[in-house]
């Protein structure tokens, strides 16, 4: 793995990572929890990123579940984003882009920045150090059971918890908990696009 610089960010095959389909936030922890065992330097220039709103309706475009033209409408979305002042590239296992993509490109194909869309698809984002979601993150994935069944298959590996919590996905995930710190810093949609360094 090569170290993050100024010139090149994390050079990563998608096919060669740790993935499970319907656990965004399982697969960008483990990608953080690679890259802190590969090359913890490159880890403060990485932030994790939760998309959602209080309706839990988000519409992302160019995502391997969408159909056609169409957005696939998530009630969450997790992705990994890297910043070193020169380049800005975003890490989203479940998108069609390149992995990475270049941020620019990811905000004009992910979310078409220039569309009006009604109040209840509007996005926030939790923005969290990549640090701070490997030292908090905890799922039971008790969320995608149901009457004893998994929605989706889960990961082969132990669930992940800390020496505090077994499951705070939740808190992750409400775009209007802020009691914490270590959960990161909501903004709403246009400031998420320019710390991406997305510019209109």
């Amino acid at each position: 793995m090569n170290h993050l610089n100024q010139s090149e960010p994390l050079n990563l095959a998608k096919q060669d990572l740790i993935y499970t389909r319907c656990y965004c936030e399982e697969n960008i922890y483990m990608l953080c929890k690679l890259i802190s065992e590969k090359d913890e330097p490159s880890l403060e220039f990485c932030n994790v990123v939760f998309i959602s709103n209080p309706n839990k309706t988000i519409p992302v475009w160019s995502q391997t579940a969408c159909v056609d033209a169409y957005p696939v409408v998530w009630d969450y979305h997790v992705i990994l984003y890297y910043y070193d002042n020169v380049r800005s590239v975003v890490y989203d296992f479940d998108s069609i882009l390149p992995f990475p993509c270049a941020s620019e490109e990811y905000v004009k194909k992910s979310f078409y920045p220039n569309l009006v869309i009604p109040d209840m698809f509007k996005r926030y984002s939790r923005l969290i150090p990549a640090v701070d979601y490997l030292r908090g993150f905890a799922s039971d994935r008790s969320h995608m059971l149901k009457d004893g069944l998994y929605h989706a298959p889960p990961p082969t590996y132990p669930a992940i918890k800390t020496p505090k919590n077994t499951m705070n996905l939740p808190e992750y995930i409400d775009m209007e908990y802020t009691v914490d710190p270590i959960y990161g810093v909501v903004v709403d949609e246009n400031t998420f696009f320019k710390a991406l360094q997305y510019r209109t």
